[in-house]
């Protein structure tokens, strides 16, 4: 891993010297082509200028080097058109060329003026020289520059992937961290955000994690004893011959164990579900009243002996989410009331909150309990109603629902026997 991080960096910082050290050739090349270009061009013109005023100035009877002397580094031959030489001003005469011509380290110029035809030349040496010596010096400063490149593109690059190295050291380390630890970065351009996109992933991962964690240690915990017990009684019955009032008994037994199991599961699947985040807009009394008749008709509750009281109103929550609410707070309190006593279930409005209660005859929570009966397998002892081995899940999962819909559910202070109040935010009406 140590070498893929280096190699990136070096990448990097190969890929940009190359690039500027290419750039900056190419711009030096054409740099020093440019300027011999105008530099040709512009001593050409000066030829030309000084051939053609020599062309106006010099007379047949005149010795032409004594023209000449008034335009220095130039040296001048006069031709007929038939290619005899006139005149010249040095000893090593010119050939005879017709327009510009650049030939060695000579620049000509020839040009026909009457009956003779000028031809004049000058040294290119000491220019070449200028612009040779000017390459050089672009060569040596091209070297450093380069080598400034390297150096700045390197730590650039180090710079660069910082952000990205804290972000892999911190993943190194987030195996073994707790719960609310998370992927950290210096960066606040991309990578924060690429390590924002990796924590929410994160979150999510852990959340399932933790979901399947839960059910597993859940189903482990509740399902153990009801499991011993049905195959306590069918082991039983195997061991020895039994009457028909015996098996009708064991298989009775049996039957509630199931029922017993099949509540657990419920309870549990319930627990372990997670939770949509925006839901829709509901008509608040609508679901209860259905979630109510659905636990009725369930438990084959006689419907007189539940008192119900709706008020219409508006909040954000599931139909399900809310079955799941009544189901639990109403088995509980049917737990723990006495037969034939009355049940009430009350939904109301104050202010922006919803407010739902449930109210048994029982025994009531005592004050020490009262919060803790919302915990994960918290039961009550059996003297206050709960003699009927309820799983001590059921409660938590309404506060895991309420809570997260942005709401409170509690027990509250009443008369006699045991309240719970659920509220909930309303949504006005538009």
């Amino acid at each position: 891993m140590e070498g893929l991080k280096w190699n990136h960096r070096l990448r990097l910082a190969t890929i940009t010297t190359a690039t500027v050290s290419i750039a900056l050739a190419s711009v030096f090349f054409l740099v020093v082509f440019f300027l011999s270009e105008q530099a040709l061009n512009r001593r050409f013109i000066d030829l030309e200028n000084s051939v053609k005023r020599i062309s106006t100035e010099w007379k047949p009877v005149e010795p032409l080097i004594e023209v000449v002397e008034d335009f220095p580094g130039i040296e001048v031959a006069i031709y007929k058109p038939d290619g005899k030489l006139v005149a010249s001003s040095t000893v090593k005469v010119p050939s005879l060329v017709n327009g510009r011509s650049k030939r060695n380290q000579e620049l000509k110029f020839g040009m026909a003026t009457g009956s003779n035809i000028y031809v004049g030349v000058s040294s290119w040496t000491e220019t070449e020289a200028g612009l040779t010596q000017l390459t050089w010096v672009l060569v040596f400063l091209w070297l450093p520059l380069t080598l400034l490149t390297a150096a700045v593109s390197w730590y650039g690059g180090g710079l660069i992937l910082k952000p990205v190295k804290e972000l892999v050291a911190s993943a190194e380390k987030l195996s073994g961290t707790k719960e609310g630890e998370a992927l950290t970065t210096t960066d606040n351009a991309e990578i924060a955000s690429l390590a924002h996109s990796l924590n929410q992933l994160i979150k999510r991962v852990r959340i399932s994690a933790s979901l399947q964690e839960q059910f597993a240690s859940d189903a482990a915990h509740e399902l153990r004893t009801p499991l011993a017990l049905m195959r306590t009684r069918i082991e039983g019955n195997l061991i020895r011959t039994r009457t028909l009032e015996e098996h009708v008994d064991s298989q009775t037994a049996v039957l509630s164990q199931i029922e017993r199991l099949t509540s657990i599961v419920e309870r549990l699947l319930q627990s372990a579900r997670h939770l949509e985040q925006q839901p829709e807009v509901i008509q608040l009394d609508e679901a209860v009243q259905s979630a109510v008749d659905d636990w009725i008709e369930l438990r084959e509750f006689p419907k007189k002996r539940i008192r119900l009281t709706l008020h219409q109103c508006l909040t954000r929550i599931l139909p399900e989410e809310v079955a799941i609410v009544i189901r639990n707070i109403i088995d509980n309190s049917f737990a723990s009331a006495p037969i034939d006593s009355i049940i009430v279930v009350t939904l109301e409005v104050l202010g922006k909150s919803a407010k739902l209660s449930v109210q048994d005859e029982g025994p009531g929570v005592p004050i020490h309990e009262a919060n803790l009966v919302f915990e994960r397998f918290y039961r009550m002892s059996e003297e206050m109603g709960r003699s009927g081995g309820g799983a001590g899940i059921g409660l938590s999962v309404v506060r895991r629902i309420v809570t997260e819909r942005g709401g409170t559910v509690q027990f509250v202070e009443c008369s006699h026997g045991a309240k719970i109040e659920v509220q909930l935010p309303v949504i006005a009406r538009t």
